[in-house]
């Protein structure tokens, strides 16, 4: 290791670092999987979120909520990595439009939902994973997002008209009540 330069975790540090990840991963990558609608790209943001959160463990292990840290920094790397990545393709692509398929009426609503949920810009996608999923206030929503909170509830609403709108005829299940 050259002088003067220091590890970004320390042996006693990396331990800890280890347990965290064993046993947090399923949670990021649940939360992930939601974000990117696809098991490679989620597990990529897995382990992009863990390697930023190993670079940086020494200020992340302080922090009072972990988990609620671990899930700030999964978050603001799918919206950075989505938001350069969309303006990438827009430079490539100015003006073909994608076709939109209808989901089909007997499609499992699971995957329709994640198909929909595809369409929604990221930052709005995340919004509506994080109030919707994973059942946060929108306080918090807002805290992950930087925004305020007026942004994450009136995003939250156009963002359910819309995949109500794109949803058709797909038939939700009803308790019948």
């Amino acid at each position: 290791m050259p002088a003067g330069s220091e590890p970004a975790v320390a042996d006693g540090d990396s331990a800890a670092f280890e347990a965290y990840a064993r046993n947090g991963q399923r949670r990021l990558y649940r939360t992930a999987y939601l974000l990117c609608g696809d098991v490679e790209g989620a597990q990529d943001l897995t382990q992009t979120t863990l390697a930023k959160l190993f670079q940086h463990w020494r200020r992340a292990s302080r922090a009072d909520n972990l988990d609620a840290y671990a899930k700030t920094v999964l978050v603001r790397t799918f919206v950075a990595e989505r938001r350069r990545s969309v303006r990438d393709l827009l430079a490539h692509n100015r003006n073909a439009p994608r076709p939109q398929p209808n989901p089909a009426p007997g499609a499992d609503l699971r995957v329709t939902l994640l198909a929909l949920l595809a369409e929604l810009p990221p930052r709005a996608r995340a919004m509506v994973v994080l109030r919707y999923w994973d059942d946060l206030s929108v306080e918090t929503v807002a805290t992950l997002l930087r925004c305020s909170e007026s942004t994450v509830k009136s995003q939250c609403s156009r963002s359910l008209v819309r995949l109500r709108a794109r949803m058709g005829d797909v038939q939700l299940y009803t308790t019948g009540s």
